[in-house]
């Protein structure tokens, strides 16, 4: 990817099997710096080129100052997909044209309340085309100021086989994620997890969106973990009139060791203890970051859960063993139990 300003320069030459991006500002001072003291934040452009290595895919241009405010061009491979991220500017600010034609930058998303961000395609990006019996599934995961591989989401049918999984990757990077899917009969589960919880404003935090069928489905920017089902087959966990339902999450990124974090879930009465669920969650390389349980336990019982981790040696020699760093949380009918990072 061929990177300059525009400011003053001739235009980039590209080869033959990339175009031409230029990003083309329209805003004074004052609006500049109008614009930073309302949203809190400095305006950004991110460009995110596909066909490169993850460590190098994105180029993120952040504007401290509105001397450094120049137009940009790139050299992009024309038949390949890669996405302009464009955020803190009012749409009227700027355009973007890619091999000489303008280009509609498409929807605004609104995330951390007040900071407007569009995310473009251009060169082969379109959405898939579903079949009848099919509805089409968008994920839209915003990362804010937090970086690669620090969440992980998926999606599970019904009976809880992975049918769509990522970890997002980028700074200031909008993923969108496409997937058509079975519509009849139909029940999903979307799930949400990492290693940090967002109370820091003076970043903007992680957000996603998940539409379905051309439906919203949930947006949310306030979560550690996150679940919900969508489809118009679902039908209640467990039985809404006599029992309560219990979710555990956790996440762990250790990738390079094989091991087994062991859980066990007791309800106890007046007379006796007993486990209703047990179970463990394999860590390792061929496992994702993510794990997710449903339980159901008699309404009003006692129940108690535990949770252990292994003693993980990884040098025999000198008997040093491997730090883990867990993040998980308990709710039952959704109120939350235990959150530890």
């Amino acid at each position: 990817m061929m990177v300059q300003s525009a400011e003053d320069s001739p235009a980039l030459t590209c080869n033959e099997t990339d175009a031409l991006l230029q990003v083309k500002y329209n805003i004074t001072e004052d609006e500049y710096s109008s614009l930073v003291r309302s949203i809190g934040d400095y305006p950004f452009l991110n460009v995110q080129d596909n066909t490169l290595p993850v460590w190098e895919d994105s180029t993120v241009v952040r504007y401290y100052w509105f001397p450094g405010l120049t137009d940009y061009e790139a050299c992009l491979p024309r038949d390949e997909c890669s996405r302009i991220t464009v955020g803190g500017f009012p749409t009227d600010a700027y355009e973007l044209s890619f091999d000489g034609k303008a280009v509609d930058i498409g929807d605004v998303i609104l995330f951390n309340g007040n900071v407007t961000v569009t995310a473009t395609g251009v060169g082969s990006c379109a959405a898939p085309i579903c079949k009848d019996t099919e509805a089409l599934l968008e994920i839209q995961y915003w990362s804010g100021y937090f970086g690669s591989h620090q969440h992980y989401f998926r999606v599970e049918d019904k009976e809880g086989n992975i049918v769509l999984h990522r970890e997002p990757e980028g700074l200031y990077s909008v993923n969108q994620t496409y997937a058509c899917l079975p519509k009849d009969d139909a029940c999903y589960t979307f799930l949400i997890g990492g290693r940090d919880a967002w109370g820091d404003t003076r970043f903007p935090p992680p957000s996603y969106s998940v539409f379905f069928d051309g439906k919203l489905v949930r947006r949310s920017d306030s979560w550690l973990f996150d679940s919900v089902q969508f489809g118009g087959s679902c039908k209640p966990r467990c039985n809404e009139d006599n029992e309560s339902l219990i979710e555990f999450f956790l996440y762990d990124r250790t990738r390079d060791v094989e091991y087994e974090y062991e859980w066990d879930l007791t309800v106890t009465n007046r007379n006796s203890s007993a486990t209703v669920s047990s179970g463990v969650v394999p860590q390792g390389a061929d496992n994702p970051p993510l794990a997710h349980k449903i339980m159901c336990v008699p309404k009003g019982s006692c129940s108690s859960f535990s949770i252990s981790a292994p003693n993980v040696i990884v040098n025999v020699t000198t008997n040093e063993a491997l730090f883990l760093y867990p993040v998980y949380s308990l709710a039952m009918d959704n109120v939350t139990y235990r959150k530890v990072q």
